[in-house]
């Protein structure tokens, strides 16, 4: 199953411009965390290379988990092509149809996605948190244990890329996927946790929010393609 990373270099760079033009969107679900993480560091190693350290091992833990994700949603996916071919197809077009709608939401002209959020928030958020509280990041392997419960936090650009990468039933790819997707949203991380205000209010203007969601839009309708093609 895992015989190549990626057979798709086309998906790969995708998914890692999917989670760059999805920066906007992480500043929104992600600020808040990427600020309560700088504020639950000692109060001594909010600068320089000991800050770096910190954050640089939480989003490589966040990174990690989107990774292992993507291996199992790739597998999930390769043994349901096995048995039933069909879901790889409902797979493609759920993934379609939340990369549009996540378009439209990064873009500001729609926001039925809060309501999928809600629900993940609901449901997963508190044992997520609850891990996440017995991490405190002072050190490298605090912050790394931090990102990798981060990982996990209910997004609906992460769950629109999980399926994404399930209906390549393919765990390499699918798991360099998400690890590119993972590395395109360290920009807006990495930018609210520390680097200039410029950047974040470059990633927040609506010119940008109105371009990335296009992008994202757009890759969602491309994601579609294959299907209508099949019912045509």
């Amino acid at each position: 199953m895992i015989d190549t990373l990626c057979t798709d270099p086309i998906g790969a760079g995708a998914a890692l411009l999917i989670g760059l033009f999805g920066s906007a969107h992480c500043l929104v679900m992600c600020g808040g965390i990427t600020a309560a993480f700088s504020l639950s560091i000692p109060e001594h190693a909010r600068q320089g290379w000991s800050f770096w350290k910190l954050i640089g091992s939480a989003s490589a833990g966040r990174v990690i988990s989107y990774t292992a994700l993507g291996l199992l949603f790739g597998l999930i996916g390769g043994w349901l092509r096995g048995d039933h071919e069909v879901l790889i197809i409902v797979f493609r077009l759920i993934a379609g149809c939340l990369l549009i709608a996540m378009g439209l939401w990064i873009s500001e002209l729609w926001k039925g996605l809060n309501t999928l959020e809600s629900i993940g928030q609901r449901v997963i958020t508190p044992w997520v948190n609850r891990f996440r509280s017995r991490a405190t990041p002072d050190r490298p392997t605090n912050a790394l244990k931090y990102g990798l419960a981060w990982g996990f936090l209910p997004c609906g650009l992460v769950y629109s890329a999980l399926l994404w990468s399930a209906s390549t039933a393919h765990a390499g790819q699918a798991a360099t996927q998400m690890f590119l997707f993972g590395l395109g949203t360290l920009p807006a991380i990495l930018g609210a946790g520390y680097l200039s205000a410029s950047l974040g209010f470059t990633l927040k203007s609506d010119a940008f929010k109105r371009i990335s969601g296009g992008m994202v839009a757009l890759y969602g309708l491309w994601t579609l393609t294959p299907v209508f093609m099949m019912m045509s």
